[in-house]
């Protein structure tokens, strides 16, 4: 009998024992969820800290980045008076700088080349993405890209002067008071074009208003593909007055560089120079 009750004492004190090892363990367990639960709520708050930082890091270098960079061949060229090939920052048409092409000198300087011909060694027969990036060598022949025109014109009001020269050595100018273009939704639209004045006679007037136009996007008032038939890219009508992105040395009716009120529609000129700048 005795061995019987000291049986039935051992299972009950072994049940008691299991059961507050069971209840150590538990409370162990919960203390231990508890503390990792807090590390976890302390290393979030951390790294929600770190991103924080590292975004306004990143938003004063955007904006160190921002203003970094001159805007226009205006301000690019302020303080060393000199032409060349500059960085600016348009940040309504890009977060990168582009290189441009700054005339310094002519007719008190701070233009921005947008179009240079001078030899024939590039060709501007070409496509309408071509013409919207742009293409060429900055420091010769080229055309800096019908959406940098736009912004370029977009962001702040701008005058246009042309550059011509024949090849008998004598050279034009002309100047408009207001010049600007449309995005491409809008064809890249010359819908601004101010005053002229100057030697070379007026060949843009009769383009106020009309959209830019490739072979391979026409966009002319004209029965014909004027760009196909003259051979270049321009703000053609029907067709045109002027042709600066026509074919070197074409003489041609019309299909050379041509700027009719200078050397008329048979002559294609030695030289053509668009360029831009802020109106004071």
């Amino acid at each position: 009998m005795w061995f019987k009750i000291l049986c039935t004492t051992l299972i009950i004190n072994a049940h008691a024992i299991l059961s507050d090892a069971i209840y150590i363990s538990e409370f162990n367990e919960t203390n231990m969820i508890s503390s990792l639960n807090y590390q976890l709520t302390e290393l979030r708050t951390e790294l929600e800290r770190q991103e924080k930082l590292l975004n306004d890091l990143g938003k004063k270098t955007e904006l160190h980045h921002l203003r970094s960079h001159e805007r226009n061949c205006a301000e690019a060229t302020v303080n060393s008076k000199s032409s060349g090939i500059y960085e600016i920052l348009i940040p309504s048409y890009s977060k990168h700088p582009f290189r441009v092409a700054c005339d310094a000198d002519t007719r008190g300087g701070g233009w921005t080349v947008i179009l240079s011909r001078m030899d024939g060694s590039v060709d501007f027969y070409r496509k309408w993405n071509v013409y919207k990036k742009g293409f060429g060598d900055l420091d010769g022949e080229f055309f800096l890209g019908l959406d940098k025109i736009h912004a370029l014109t977009a962001v702040h009001s701008q005058e246009l002067l042309v550059i011509l020269e024949d090849f008998e050595g004598v050279e034009k100018f002309e100047t408009y008071e207001k010049f600007a273009i449309g995005d491409e939704d809008e064809l890249y639209v010359l819908h601004t074009l101010g005053r002229a004045n100057g030697t070379a006679g007026d060949s843009l007037r009769v383009h106020h208003c009309s959209k830019f136009s490739t072979f391979d996007n026409d966009n002319d008032l004209d029965s014909v593909n004027c760009a196909e038939m003259y051979t270049g890219a321009w703000w053609y009508k029907q067709c045109h007055d002027s042709n600066l992105a026509g074919k070197y040395k074409d003489i041609v009716y019309n299909k050379g560089v041509i700027w009719n009120t200078f050397r008329g529609s048979y002559y294609s000129l030695k030289k053509a120079v668009l360029m831009i700048r802020p109106r004071k």
